[in-house]
């Protein structure tokens, strides 16, 4: 999309450092960082390049790593790569300040990493090595200092309660312009406080970039007289949402429920994926209410799968919690273009509904058990799985790429981890196109993961399996508009193990 790359290969040798950190700054000068800021991002280089430099690799090898940045509309990222020995972070143990003589150089260069970048990940990639992603971002306003604080107070509901009594207001659609920006921005945390999953919708000028790049093809629907924003809705198309986006950022002020804008939004935004070649697109709905599912529905998108706990529940600035569970998401997909018949594997168990999810999505599938006889021909030496934490709404998503045969064993290591971090919900995403993989599903659920349903992809076709970290559910305050998502949630209350 509009990211730019620039990569260096080094030698492992520490006497290229200097030379790291200084082709580090001259890319970090070019979104403007200060020299304060290019100084702590660089202590966070010199610890991960001296990790790998000193640990990954034994001595006596001539080996090389990759250091690749990346600049995108909102943020600078920076990967180094190797295929040196593994490294475990939660192995590591944690720095205590009044403890110098004892706690760990590992410990101490940990700290300062994460202290140093706004966010720090780690991935195993299997026969690919591993990366460390040092990120920070582009220096944006939040929408919290914008404006008065009566802008920034959670919407009033409307008295109305028959439709009928709604006045119709005269409005018009039209893709995002800066000026609306702040508006929208506003708008989300007056709707849902801080537990939107999607970040930069507070921040205003995030969103006019990533609109710019196309990363967002972002629409809003306009009062005709005012001018002003009744409703906002965009299709996102970054990092993993780039050839499926996400029908999201969906939100209508209370005063304009019923004009029928979301649903003039959806079209336009379906029609400009159609012009792009998109082959489909997904979008999540809310089951605290029934109004952003028959909206999602009312666009023809089908309920392909539904995540428990996924989101924290709905909180603002100077409000009590008010003891509500988390946010149970419907995830909905439409088939844009037409798909090729696809041949899946999936374990006796859950093929009927596998079998039902597709065909209630309209997607032509052959779905075969796993082959015993070709499973020990096929099975990797290494898995390679990558975690994803969304830190601001204490929930993870862990992709399995490829398994070997103590995939379980090492989910269950993952899964204790991010336990033990208080992760409260956590996804597991394996692909029916691997026969291994899908044969490992029975394993995995006896760690505790339950069904989830299907996320429809490009290249992949992901089941979806969910962990829920002593959070309790109510399933009778979860919301559903349709026949399969009710018939969905019963299978997936009747395989959750925390109800037993």
């Amino acid at each position: 999309m509009s990211s730019k790359l620039a990569k260096m290969i080094i030698p492992v040798d520490l006497t290229y450092l200097a030379s790291i950190q200084a082709f580090i700054a001259e890319q970090a000068r070019i979104v403007e960082f200060s020299n304060k800021d290019i100084l702590l991002f660089n202590v966070a280089v010199e610890e991960a390049v001296s990790n790998v430099i000193k640990h990954a690799f034994l001595p006596e090898e001539d080996a090389t790593f990759e250091i690749t940045c990346e600049l995108t509309t909102t943020e600078f990222k920076v990967i180094i790569k190797d295929k040196g020995l593994p490294f475990d972070p939660e192995q590591v143990k944690e720095f205590e300040v009044n403890d110098m003589e004892k706690a760990a150089q590992s410990g101490l260069g940990f700290k300062l990493m994460k202290g140093s970048v706004d966010k720090l990940s780690f991935f195993n990639k299997g026969y690919g090595g591993k990366e460390v992603h040092l990120v920070k971002y582009i220096d944006q306003k939040h929408i919290g200092e914008f404006g008065k604080t009566s802008q920034m107070e959670a919407f009033e509901q409307p008295s109305i309660k028959n439709r009928t009594e709604i006045p119709k207001i005269a409005f018009h659609t039209e893709m995002l312009k800066p000026k609306y920006a702040i508006e929208i921005s506003q708008c989300a945390y007056r709707t849902y406080g801080y537990t939107y999953i999607m970040e930069n919708i507070y921040y205003p000028d995030r969103l006019i970039e990533m609109a710019k790049s196309g990363e967002l093809i972002s629409a809003v629907a306009v009062t005709d007289d005012t001018g002003e924003v009744m409703t906002h809705c965009a299709l996102e198309r970054f990092g993993r949402k780039r050839d499926i986006p996400e029908l999201g950022m969906a939100f209508t002020k209370p005063k304009f429920r019923g004009q029928g804008c979301l649903k003039a939004l959806t079209a336009l935004l379906l029609d400009s994926a159609k012009a792009l070649n998109i082959k489909g697109v997904y979008a999540k709905a809310v089951t605290t209410h029934p109004f952003s599912q028959k909206a999602v529905r009312s666009g023809g998108l089908k309920v392909s799968a539904i995540q428990i706990g996924l989101s924290p529940a709905k909180t603002f600035a100077k409000m009590a919690d008010q003891g509500a569970q988390r946010e149970s998401l419907v995830l909905c997909y439409l088939k844009l273009l037409k798909h090729d018949k696809m041949k899946l594997f999936m374990i006796e168990k859950h093929k009927d509904i596998v079998s039902k999810s597709y065909s209630n999505m309209g997607i032509e599938t052959e779905i075969y058990s796993p082959d015993p006889d070709n499973l020990a021909l096929k099975i990797n030496s290494q898995s390679e799985v990558e975690i994803d934490i969304i830190d601001s709404l204490n929930y993870a998503n862990i992709y399995i790429n490829s398994s070997c045969e103590n995939l379980q064993l090492e989910i269950k290591q993952r899964l204790k981890e991010l336990c033990q971090k208080k992760i409260e919900a956590i996804n597991l995403y394996l692909d029916l196109y691997d026969e291994i993989t899908v044969s490992k599903i029975e394993e995995l659920e006896e760690l505790g993961f339950f069904f989830a349903g299907i996320f429809p992809n490009d290249k992949k076709q992901y089941f979806i399996l969910q962990y829920l970290n002593n959070i309790s559910i109510d399933y009778n305050k979860i919301v559903t508009v349709s026949d399969f998502a009710t018939e969905l949630l019963s299978y997936i209350k009747k395989h959750d193990p925390n109800l037993e």
